[in-house]
């Protein structure tokens, strides 16, 4: 996978792994670094607090959804606090770690992506209408809120004309991103 931090502005990219974006070529006129943690302010309280051994339900991280105007799109790798595990779709209703059918066969914890130091074999790329969902399950003693720290890029994007999409493929000079990123480790 295409780490977030090799695609820089003035570089030209083409998105695989979602219909809409398949053929089209765009130019990055922008990068800008993204942070943010889940449930950092009231306004942003996705999750609620999980008893002991309890399970959080599927949340969407809505703040992490690209716009559509300028259209952009968003590099992001996440870490997680001690004391749950975590489980995450992406889009919203596809899980992209371990088989549907084992729910506890992808289990995130802060040994495999800390909160300080988030794994890049997770990250994945985001475009408008993927929202990302993320589930906690409580392994504690106590009551917690669960908090998933997010940080990456977002990438304002100009489509290219047809002239300046053979270009591109001539020269040889575009790279080729596929949303979502991470399927298992």
């Amino acid at each position: 996978m295409i780490d977030g931090d090799d695609i820089r502005t003035g570089f030209t990219v083409q998105f695989s792994g979602d219909p809409t974006w398949a053929g089209k070529f765009y130019k990055v006129i922008h990068r800008e670094g993204l942070e943010y943690v889940t449930g950092n302010t009231s306004a942003a309280a996705e999750f609620s607090t999980v008893a002991t051994g309890g399970v959080s339900g599927f949340k969407d991280i809505k703040a992490l959804q690209p716009d559509k105007s300028p259209q952009r799109a968003a590099y992001v790798e996440w870490g997680v606090k001690d004391g749950e595990y975590y489980q995450f779709k992406l889009k919203s209703g596809t899980i992209r770690l371990g088989p549907d059918g084992d729910k506890n066969a992808a289990r995130v914890t802060s040994l495999k992506s800390p909160w300080y130091d988030p794994d890049p074999s997770l990250a994945f790329w985001l475009v408008n209408d993927w929202i990302p969902s993320f589930q906690a399950t409580n392994t504690t003693p106590f009551t917690l809120t669960p908090q998933v720290f997010f940080r990456g890029f977002k990438y304002d994007l100009q489509e290219l004309s047809k002239a300046e999409v053979d270009i591109a493929i001539n020269a040889g000079r575009y790279s080729v991103i596929t949303l979502g990123g991470v399927t298992s480790f």
